[in-house]
């Protein structure tokens, strides 16, 4: 009778296991400019299917931990994605801006998209904003001219 029950208790817990998601780790250089934070460090992205996560660190603390799924956390403090864009981009732009930039895809489904033979860049101006983006090989560069605001990564492999 107990080594049935063991089997079953072997397979009952086996079966609610859950399997790790895994998670893509790099090792970058982070700056963040705007009239209100400024910010440049190195840490680490981590992506996975859920989430990105970007954690800075100075002198081996954690200064910085930017969280985004649902909602985009930082140090705790978590915000609907588009007021979070309202409150450090200065516009509300889409939901997925930040995690657009911090993965390197193309911003505005591809507007103004220039392929150039390390990437693309892109040049989007309208009333609220006038942006400059590049990606070039391991380098993310995204510059908002109207509110300042600039946000280099530099991954490093």
């Amino acid at each position: 009778m107990r080594k049935y029950f063991a089997l079953f208790l072997i397979f009952f817990l086996s079966a609610c296991a859950i399997k790790p998601t895994q998670t893509k780790t790099q090792t970058a250089h982070f700056a963040l400019l705007s009239p209100e934070i400024k910010i440049a460090d190195a840490g680490f992205l981590k992506q996975n299917k859920q989430e990105i996560k970007l954690e800075l660190y100075k002198l081996a603390h954690l200064i910085l931990k930017l969280k985004i799924d649902k909602k985009i956390c930082a140090n705790q403090a978590c915000y609907p994605k588009l007021a979070f864009n309202a409150k450090y981009f200065k516009n509300y732009y889409y939901e997925d801006f930040l995690s657009d930039i911090l993965l390197a895809k193309p911003l505005f489904n591809g507007k103004n998209l220039e392929k150039t033979h390390c990437g693309f860049k892109q040049k989007i101006n309208s009333q609220n904003y006038e942006i400059e983006y590049e990606i070039c090989d391991l380098k993310i560069s995204f510059y908002e001219k109207k509110n300042k605001i600039k946000i280099i990564l530099k991954r490093i492999n």
